[in-house]
This record gives structure tokens, C-alpha cells and sequence, in this order.
């Protein structure tokens, strides 16, 4: 079984962004900030970077960019 960090890295590499209201309702992610702290040292080590920004709605969300 995956855990939510896994779920929630596996749909960012997918190319896909997340707001906190969106992580909630896929994965049942309750504060995906604290989500993304934790996911941060690992997806750097697999060539990614968190990249957060401003929705059209003035939400957060989150992706990930590669490094290479």
C-alpha cells in the first residue's frame, strides 16, 4: 500500500499540479504543505524540484519540475 507522500509524488511526476482543496478530495491529504515539506529532500535526490505558484483563483499549487 502507498503511502499519501508516494500517492501524491507519483501523480506530480505524472506532470499534474495540486491545490490543498484537490489534494484533499484525490488522496485525503489534509495540509499537502506539510505534505510537500516532507516529499522535498526525496524528490530532489530522484531529479525533481517542487515548484509551487499561484492558481487562477489565488490557490497555491504544487508540481514538480525535472532537473534534467
Amino acid at each position: 500500500m502507498l503511502t499519501k507522500q508516494a500517492k501524491v509524488f507519483r501523480y506530480l511526476s505524472k506532470g499534474h499540479t495540486l491545490s490543498e482543496k484537490s489534494a484533499f478530495n484525490i488522496f485525503g491529504v489534509g495540509n499537502l504543505r506539510a505534505t510537500m515539506s516532507d516529499i522535498k529532500p526525496h524528490v530532489s535526490s530522484l531529479g525533481f524540484t517542487v515548484k509551487r505558484t499561484t492558481g487562477r483563483t489565488g490557490e497555491t499549487r504544487y508540481g514538480l519540475l525535472t532537473d534534467r
